[in-house]
């Protein structure tokens, strides 16, 4: 569009007239002033001020032209365009699409409104969720007319095909089913015609890149996992193959076509020596049953290998190298788990602190050598998915800090030996940890130091884990601070049980705290520790819980402890579930300071005033091992008021930034709009 401007105007008049609107100028410019003598002519003025508003106008049109369509609008058009499409009661979701993209896609997605097509991808921009639509009437068994048979129907059960009876009850099975009349929206019925199943994955493919693998035995047998347990392996999903979504592998279907599984891009590679294994020479294979607590390794680390293959077994996370093939094994592959929590390769740019000329420490480096031999200050890095070893002290001199952290997209293991790891400070030193999964031992921090933090770490509950998966060690410290007076931030962290000295202001944001089971304390002061507050925000407790009080130590002034001096103490602990047994469930020693805030509290706590909380029934867990993927992930079959409980309106505990919740309330909302006359659809959980 074309722009009114000041000279455009101003030409359209006259030429006497703009020389006498100059003369004019000249008589009133004043002296010494180099500017023009036109831009002093009453004509010109007024030509200037109609420019203006005409300009404004002209970008008025514009305005309008462009908020016209979704591409172009201004935001607080976005929400008026999308009440004419219908796009509304749909709440905002973690790292979902944003608005603009949703009701853009509702453009496209009401001209194939009633496909199965549209129905998933309405259900997958809704939640953010991979999603899979099936047709459940094509499933069904029945006598097909010979006019016009159709193949793609489901299929009598081949009981020597063991890809078909893995895919059974899956969502891409093809076995026909009888009828089931139970109604899919609310009873979970399948099978009937009109219905249409959503089949969603809530887990999320987590990545370990180029980690050198430790033999199990000494010879050429090997566990995926860092920590060396049998763990499950996912498939990365690819939006360009028919692997788009987090599905774990298992042996048979992987068997049908290892390449789809293993190579570049793919979920699993293979590195021996300093060569990459061909698709071609691994195989799926079943290497023996789960290990068990007290039961010798079996028989999988007796084999030997076959020469010319390598053996895979996606379902224990397992593998026997080709005996031919000498060098380091490091392979590439992928795990599962419901939110990125306690590390690992994602993108963590936003909690990496400013480093100031960092050290890399490399694997086969001692880290607390490294350290010390740095003065124990400094910033230091650890670059690689790999085993780092820190065996003894380090010491921090006075008023220096000490950061240890993990590069964006690495997540190094730290095994700590027999000597443990202590960090000794001097006085108002500090030291942060980042991005780091330590095992095998606890930290300990003692000094005179001023603050200790731990961010998107791990320390294994149990401090090991068994083959099996099962802690050495439940109940043991993970962190234990004998540091008077210090402040400890623990941000998205799992952890086991952790002890403070007093006079401690310590606060866990996202955290998992891991006792073991419910009767062992996750949480306590020092024996004989007084004046410690702490805070819970988001937060899962498995184990007691003690502490002087629930509330923000720098607003609590020792000589007055006991009386709160700030509104905001209110807001000290919320959204956290405490899961202990044994009564006091938790207990805090001046309840009149602090309030807990829309958790569950158990029955028997002890505990200050609370607000919006949850006392009974008490939380379902998918499961409390460690080394399962669905770790302390709330069940479907938990409470309403506990999956819809947090200020947010999702699930209360460490996984609310997930927003399961309303990811599944966004799908119910979203779906009808595209379901035919007569049909139904359900929502059932892959993973």
């Amino acid at each position: 569009m074309t722009h009114l401007s000041t000279d455009r105007l101003f030409e359209l008049l006259p030429a006497f007239l703009r020389l006498a609107d100059a003369e004019a100028g000249r008589q009133q410019r004043p002296f010494g002033d180099a500017r023009d003598i036109e831009d002093f002519g009453p004509l010109r003025t007024l030509a200037s001020l109609i420019a203006r508003e005409a300009q404004i106008a002209d970008e008025g049109l514009e305005d309008h032209y462009a908020n016209a369509f979704i591409e172009t609008c201004a935001p607080w058009v976005i929400p008026y365009l999308g009440e004419l499409l219908g796009v509304r009661g749909l709440a905002d979701i973690p790292e979902g699409i944003d608005m603009r993209a949703r009701v853009a896609n509702a453009l496209e997605l009401r001209a194939r409104k009633g496909t199965l097509s549209a129905l998933e991808q309405a259900a997958a921009d809704s939640s953010g969720w991979p999603v899979h639509a099936v047709e459940f009437w094509k499933l069904l068994a029945h006598a097909q007319t010979l006019r016009l048979p159709h193949l793609d129907m489901g299929l009598t059960i081949n009981m020597r095909s063991r890809p078909e009876l893995a895919r059974l009850g899956t969502a891409f099975e093809r076995t026909a089913r009888n009828v089931e009349v139970r109604r899919i929206d609310t009873h979970g019925g399948r099978w009937n015609l009109g219905n249409i199943g959503l089949y969603l994955w809530r887990l999320r493919s987590v990545s370990i890149t180029r980690h050198r693998l430790r033999p199990v035995t000494g010879r050429r047998d090997f566990r995926f996992h860092p920590l060396q347990y049998d763990a499950q392996l996912f498939t990365r999903p690819d939006p360009t193959t028919n692997l788009r979504h987090p599905s774990p592998i298992l042996r048979s279907i992987m068997a049908e076509d290892p390449s789809a599984y293993v190579g570049d891009g793919r979920s699993i590679r293979i590195w021996v020596g300093n060569s990459e294994l061909d698709p071609n020479t691994i195989c799926a294979a079943n290497l023996g049953s789960r290990a068990t607590p007290g039961v010798p390794e079996p028989d999988w680390t007796r084999t030997g290998g076959i020469p010319g293959l390598t053996l895979v077994d996606p379902e224990l996370g397992r593998l026997v190298v080709d005996p031919n093939l000498s060098g380091s094994v490091v392979v590439s592959c992928h795990f599962a788990q419901p939110l990125e929590l306690g590390g690992g390769e994602h993108d963590r740019i936003a909690s990496l602190p400013i480093l100031n000329a960092p050290t890399n420490i490399t694997p086969s480096t001692e880290i607390v050598a490294a350290v010390n031999g740095a003065g124990g200050r400094g910033d230091f890095t650890l670059s690689r998915s790999s085993h780092y070893r820190a065996n003894g002290t380090i010491s921090v001199p006075t008023g220096e800090t000490l950061r240890i952290v993990a590069r964006n997209g690495a997540f190094p293991t730290i095994r700590i030996g027999n000597a443990g790891l202590r960090f000794d400070l001097g006085d108002d030193a500090s030291v942060e940890l980042n991005g780091l999964r330590l095992n095998r031992r606890g930290i300990s921090v003692t000094g005179t130091g001023a603050a200790f933090t731990l961010r998107d770490c791990t320390m294994v509950p149990g401090l090991a884990l068994r083959t099996s998966g099962e802690p050495v060690s439940p109940g043991a410290l993970s962190l234990n601070s004998l540091m008077v007076g210090a402040a400890v931030r623990i941000d998205r962290t799992i952890t086991g049980p952790v002890e403070v000295a007093e006079d401690t202001d310590i606060r866990f944001g996202e955290c998992i705290l891991d006792a073991g089971d419910t009767n062992t304390i996750a949480f306590a002061p020092v024996a004989g520790s007084e004046r410690v507050t702490a805070s819970f925000d988001r937060c899962t407790i498995l184990g007691r819980v003690q502490t002087s009080a629930f509330a923000d130590g720098a607003r609590v002034r020792p000589e007055g402890f006991g009386v709160a001096t700030g509104a905001d103490e209110r807001l000290a602990t919320s959204d956290t579930l405490f899961v202990g047994q044994t009564a006091p469930e938790v207990e805090a020693t001046f309840r009149q300071i602090g309030c807990i805030r829309f958790s569950y509290v158990p029955p028997s706590a002890l505990v200050p005033r609370l607000y919006r909380c949850m006392r009974e029934p008490s939380p379902v867990f998918e499961s409390t091992r460690y080394a399962d993927p669905a770790y302390m992930a709330l069940s479907p079959c938990t409470h309403p008021a506990l999956l819809r409980g947090a200020e947010n309106g999702d699930q209360v505990g460490a996984y609310n930034r997930a927003a399961w919740s309303v990811r599944a309330d966004n799908i119910r909302r979203s779906i009808d709009d595209f379901l035919r006359f007569g049909h139904a659809a359900g929502a059932f959980s892959e993973t």
